[in-house]
C-alpha cells in the first residue's frame, strides 16, 4: 500500500469552517513532485486499500479515514489524535 503525506488541501471558501475539502495535496517522488487530487478520488483510492493518506503534526503522525453520515455525501477528515480539529484544516491552500 502507497503511503502519502498531505501538504495542503483546497477549500471552496477559505475562510469557512463549515466547508468541505475538495482537493488535497501530496509529494509523490521526484518525478511528480506535487500531486492534487479530488476528495473523491482519495476516498476510492482508501476505500481500496490502496493508498493511505496521513498529515504529519507536533504530535506525531494524524491518519486520513473516511466519514460515511446518513444522508449526506462521504468526506475525508483525520483520526481523531491529541486535538479535537480535523488536522487537514491545519494545512494550507494548495
Amino acid at each position: 500500500m502507497a503511503s502519502y503525506r498531505v501538504v495542503c488541501i483546497t477549500k471552496p471558501d477559505v475562510q469557512s469552517s463549515n466547508e468541505h475539502i475538495t482537493r488535497i495535496g501530496y509529494y509523490e517522488s521526484a518525478l511528480r513532485p506535487k500531486v492534487i487530487i479530488t476528495v473523491e478520488e482519495a476516498i476510492q483510492r482508501i476505500d481500496r486499500n490502496s493508498t493511505e493518506f496521513y498529515v504529519s503534526t507536533p504530535a506525531g503522525t494524524a491518519y486520513v479515514k473516511v466519514e460515511r453520515p446518513n444522508g449526506r455525501r462521504p468526506y475525508i477528515r483525520t483520526v481523531p489524535d491529541r486535538t479535537e480539529k480535523d488536522n487537514l484544516l491545519s494545512l494550507p491552500q494548495c
